[in-house]
């Protein structure tokens, strides 16, 4: 509505600028976030997933390994380990 687009044209015109769709980017968005989060914060990974906006756990958990290929707990382990 802000930008007077329908949902389908931002999307379109999202996709063609980014070379991505807007969920991914999202998606990929919060992953970078939460890795801020595991590496400067003792947050647990539900507080994580909660603060991300993720509606489960389980599904952070998913997402982040999606993208990273590890869990958050090993991300957060492999961090500290490196400091």
């Amino acid at each position: 509505d802000l930008c007077h687009m329908s949902t389908g044209y931002f999307s379109r015109v999202f996709t063609k600028e980014t070379g991505m769709n807007f969920s991914v980017f999202i998606s990929l968005k919060k992953i970078e976030w939460s890795k801020q989060l595991l590496e400067k914060t003792d947050l647990s990974i539900a507080q994580i997933s909660d603060e991300l906006g993720f509606n489960d756990p389980g599904y952070y958990i998913k997402t982040f390994k999606k993208y990273e290929n590890i869990t958050p707990n090993v991300y957060r382990k492999y961090y500290q380990e490196k400091m």
